[in-house]
């Protein structure tokens, strides 16, 4: 997502992240402002609650703090979720952009998995390049799901085209492109 992470913070375990939880006897721990590596303007504000479900007065507390701090993008990493909290959601995402993941979802990377193949998010030139390229239109092109996990992963948009690279026995290497719906 072309962000400025701590390789500290990147390289910590599961494991290690719940005692840190633990040890403050907080049972949400709020992820340190990071700014995006091409727009110092373009920031991402992370919560952590992993007791109780994330509920309406909790995510507009931490929304005040994300208009606090000039942030638009936020994610919240949950265990469970109030249906009016889901429905709150819908609100606030028409000025926020905000990522909602399960704890479960997040053990196991996606993008690490043997079974998965590269993915890279196209940039806009290169996507308007591709179009070009091979004369199709966006509707024209195979889809990925925004709910995929690996679109939830690169944070990808409606729009947004993959350029996915398998390595077979028969063709070696094999590229196609997926369009994000």
């Amino acid at each position: 997502r072309n962000y400025y992470v701590d390789n500290s913070i990147l390289e910590m375990t599961y494991d290690k992240f719940k005692k840190i939880c633990k040890v403050d006897k907080k049972y949400y721990k709020k992820l340190n402002i990071i700014n995006h590596s091409r727009d110092n303007k373009q920031k991402i504000l992370g919560f952590y609650k992993n007791k109780k479900t994330l509920t309406v007065y909790y995510l507009r507390f931490k929304i005040e703090k994300m208009m606090f701090n000039n942030c638009r993008n936020g994610v919240f990493i949950i265990t469970r979720i109030t249906s009016s909290c889901t429905k709150a959601l819908k609100l606030f995402r028409e000025n926020f952009i905000i990522e909602v993941f399960y704890e479960y979802e997040l053990i196991i990377n996606p993008v690490k998995h043997f079974l998965v193949p590269k993915h890279d998010l196209l940039l806009n030139k290169y996507k308007y390049l591709l179009l070009k390229r091979y004369n199709v239109s966006e509707k024209q092109l195979p889809r990925i799901l925004i709910s995929d996990p690996i679109s939830r992963y690169y944070g990808a948009k409606i729009g947004d085209i993959f350029k996915i690279t398998r390595f077979t026995e028969h063709t070696g290497v094999y590229i196609t492109y997926r369009v994000c719906r």
